[in-house]
């Protein structure tokens, strides 16, 4: 006999053996492995305490984030001029000795949280985009990475603010604001980027 065919009638063999010890014992049995059931396996009752457990379900746990009052646009050098439509004429005269305006107040910024990806600076916040850009253009010629935003707010009105950055850690943007403060004597914000 070859050699060859010796070898594949042992593997044949081997394979019969194998299939007859796996699948004699199901025939024989009569399918009652099938529903085998581990009696020695005790599972205790639940105790009493998670009996009495209440599950409160919370219609909004994390509250929708607040609507967006206010578009930002990146302004530069190359933005057209801000385009300002003329005050009304008055038909009353004004009044003769005009109360002096309380400076105004800018409420104060919430707390950022410290998980924002990016920080800045927010250095001025003008009326006139020349002034913003001025100003951008002073800090950007002493090195710092200044932009302008110009901000329309939900009323229509407009700002543009000045802000230098943006850093990736909060401490990174706060030296930059108490540099600024020593250089060009201006009341820094550190600010959520964008």
């Amino acid at each position: 006999m070859d050699e060859h065919a010796f070898k594949q009638r042992i593997v044949g063999a081997i394979v019969l053996v194998a299939l007859a010890v796996i699948f004699v014992p199901m025939l024989l049995s009569g399918g009652k492995d099938r529903d085998f059931i581990d009696a020695d396996t005790v599972i205790p009752e639940k105790p009493p305490a998670l009996k009495q457990i209440q599950v409160l379900e919370i219609e909004n746990p994390v509250p929708p984030p607040a609507p967006e009052s206010e578009t930002r646009i990146p302004v530069d050098e190359k933005s057209p001029p801000e385009i300002r439509k003329p005050a009304p004429a008055r038909t009353r005269p004004a009044p003769a000795s005009p109360k002096p305006e309380a400076p105004a107040t800018t409420a104060k910024p919430k707390p950022a949280a410290d998980t924002a990806l990016a920080w800045a600076v927010q250095v001025g916040s003008f009326r006139k985009q020349a002034n913003a850009l001025a100003l951008a253009k002073k800090l950007k010629a002493r090195g710092h990475p200044a932009f302008v935003e110009k901000i329309v707010l939900a009323d229509g009105k407009q700002s543009y603010r000045v802000r230098v950055g943006p850093y990736v850690k909060k401490d990174e943007a706060e030296g930059v604001r108490k540099r600024l403060r020593k250089q060009f004597q201006l009341k820094g914000l550190v600010v959520r980027h964008p």
